[in-house]
């Protein structure tokens, strides 16, 4: 009837010597108990397909993978310039912000164009694609979109609710403007409705484009509303620049260069050659001494941050050819390894992902990036950036997860061949014991504090992957830094009840700092009824009530909420210390739960190879899924 993780003293790898389970379906799910490769390197239904990064400001940087003792991959030229275009209609500004290409811009700014509505086209196979030639004798194009681009599943926004919805080209757009020069369609714009592409035309006629990549080189833009000079090709007044943020979040995914950004501005000759360099063989006899000191620190000319140490030897790290422009190396690590496979030698159906920083040396070769003096344990990752793992996993599908880490998200993407999983959350600053007794009573002291991004995954389609109590759906989170304890969720049927742990060090390194941390649990509403008989999932909020006791028996000062959102019941809990506190959360006195606790069925769904599992009271198989 119960089902607990515990984790042990170092950090959550330590899972691995302490998990156990058996798999109904272990005969077709076998994830490997290696690490997995990139799939550049080994490609499969099992292997880490890719990963990425969002800074703090929201930028996403994908990052590329680098086998151990290769070179990085020089950083690419650019394949498009984008800047802002200004639109001039009676001599006066009206739009000083319309981001584009270089080669859209090139059209506008000459001229030269011609706009043809094409909405009566659109959704036939008459529709010209880009390039296509016009011939104005027969008023029809040589080169014609196939019937199935307009079937091309996209994220279509709709702008009256400021809300993207899953659709499919043709549905989302039903007019189409086209810009031709010389008889060539060089591009269009689509629109929602043929009414909107019309009413473009109409807003674009009589208006003169003006490329605005130069004024942009000095981070200024023309005032909305100021008088354009066409002799002297000069605005009356302007302002500073402002670029929006998808022009910058994409930037990096789609290798633009964007105006107005030093990394835009090329670099000035005559500086460049009065720029002092070293000679050869000064250069030469810093690299030695470089070597003979430290072997395995960067390459000269590489700039990190805080010092890091090389630990343990790894296979690759993920990284960007611009790691140091994009100021990742802050902190002092060149990338990150991935490292997912099962927690130990004796499961099958269970995935572990944990993310480390590594430390490349002149010689190429990726070590783990460690603490100087500690290289044992990893230096900290930013605790800014929010990391996607995406990892090919076979037939599995991901029940009961645990993770290290803050705001995780576990995504299930089922495939034709393989399913796949991302995960996608921020590190999170774990104490780290020497042994399991430093996380007992309140003298403890934590070896190192680490920020660490960790996770296991329990097999969905396993009999074993529920949570503890029969006819629960086994689709629960839990996140927490108190690794040195970690469970699930245990259940008392007597108090109707559930109780949990999330042990660490009482004390930080230095012996004086007290270790503080969270819990969080997500449970689906779905199972309320049955553990509680609360047929309203949004009675959780006021119905149940969280207690936090220390390992004395006292209590402790922390933050607590419970929230119900999305079909899930969301239990927060921060700011306790530890050694080894004990969380519990049941039904608050004077809550009268339902005299009769509804009859849950279970139905098989299945698509493709993916097969679920659905237990409710009224089970319905999800969107594009089928009952078996």
């Amino acid at each position: 009837m119960k089902k607990k993780l515990i984790a042990g003293a170092a950090s959550l790898a330590m899972l691995a010597g302490l998990l156990t389970a058996t798999s109904a379906s272990a005969a077709t799910i076998r994830l490997p108990k290696s690490p997995m490769n990139a799939c550049v390197i080994q490609n499969g239904i099992y292997c880490i397909e890719s990963v990425t990064i969002a800074t703090g400001s929201g930028q996403k940087i994908p990052l590329t993978y680098v086998p151990s003792g290769a070179e990085v991959p020089a950083k690419k030229t650019p394949v498009d310039f984008f800047a802002p275009v200004a639109q001039i209609k009676g001599g006066k500004v009206i739009d000083n912000n319309w981001w584009m290409s270089q080669y859209q811009r090139d059209v506008l700014a000459s001229g030269k164009y011609v706009m043809q509505d094409l909405s009566s086209l659109f959704g036939t196979a008459n529709h010209p694609e880009q390039g296509a030639k016009f011939d104005p004798k027969t008023k029809t194009y040589d080169i014609n979109k196939p019937l199935d681009f307009y079937s091309y599943p996209m994220d279509c926004f709709n702008p009256a609710t400021k809300s993207s919805t899953k659709s499919t080209f043709g549905a989302c757009y039903k007019g189409s403007v086209a810009f031709v020069q010389d008889n060539e369609v060089k591009f269009f714009f689509f629109y929602p409705t043929a009414a909107d592409a019309a009413k473009q035309i109409a807003n674009f006629t009589g208006v003169t484009f003006i490329d605005l990549a130069e004024l942009s080189a000095t981070q200024q833009r023309p005032v909305w509303g100021t008088t354009y000079d066409a002799a002297t090709k000069t605005f009356k007044a302007t302002e500073g620049i402002i670029i929006p943020i998808w022009v910058t979040r994409d930037a990096l995914v789609n290798g633009w260069a964007v105006a107005g950004t030093p990394a835009a501005v090329p670099a000035d000759p005559a500086a460049a050659a009065t720029t002092t360099t070293p000679t050869t063989e000064s250069a030469t006899a810093e690299a030695t001494e470089l070597a003979a000191t430290a072997p395995l620190a960067p390459a000269p000319g590489v700039a990190v941050g805080t010092p890091a140490e090389a630990g343990r030897a790894l296979v690759g790290r993920w990284t960007h050819p611009d790691w140091q422009g994009l100021n990742l190396g802050a902190l002092g690590y060149d990338g990150l390894y991935v490292e997912a496979r099962t927690p130990n030698e004796f499961v099958s159906s269970m995935l572990f992902v944990d993310v480390l920083p590594t430390l490349t040396g002149a010689d190429k070769k990726t070590n783990l990036a460690g603490q100087v003096g500690n290289k044992a344990y990893a230096v900290s990752l930013d605790s800014d950036i929010v990391i996607t793992v995406k990892v090919r996993v076979g037939e599995m599908q991901t029940g009961v997860t645990v993770a290290v880490g803050t705001d995780i998200v576990v995504k299930q993407e089922p495939g034709g061949e393989y399913n796949a999983i991302s995960i996608t959350g921020t590190p999170v600053t774990v104490p780290l014991a020497k042994n399991v007794k430093d996380c007992e009573g309140e003298e403890g002291v934590s070896k190192a504090n680490v920020r660490q991004f960790q996770m296991i995954a329990m097999a969905a389609n396993d009999d074993n992957s529920g949570f503890g109590v029969e006819g629960t759906s086994g689709g629960m989170y839990v996140g927490s830094n108190g690794v040195c304890g970690l469970s699930t969720p245990v259940w008392s049927e007597e108090d109707k009840a559930f109780t949990w742990r999330a042990a660490a060090p009482h004390f930080a390194p230095d012996g004086v700092t007290v270790n503080k941390g969270f819990y969080k649990a997500v449970i689906p509403t779905a199972d309320a009824a049955l553990l509680w008989g609360m047929t309203n999932p949004n009675d959780a909020a006021s119905a149940l009530e969280i207690s936090l006791t220390t390992e004395e028996g006292g209590t402790a000062a922390f933050l607590k909420n419970i929230s119900v959102k999305n079909g899930r019941i969301i239990i927060d809990v921060s700011g306790f210390e530890y050694s080894r506190p004990k969380l519990k959360i049941g039904i608050k006195k004077g809550y009268k739960p339902a005299a009769k606790i509804l009859n849950k069925t279970t139905i098989t769904c299945v698509k493709g190879k993916a097969v679920k599992k659905i237990t409710a009271v009224k089970p319905a198989c999800p969107a594009g899924y089928k009952k078996k």
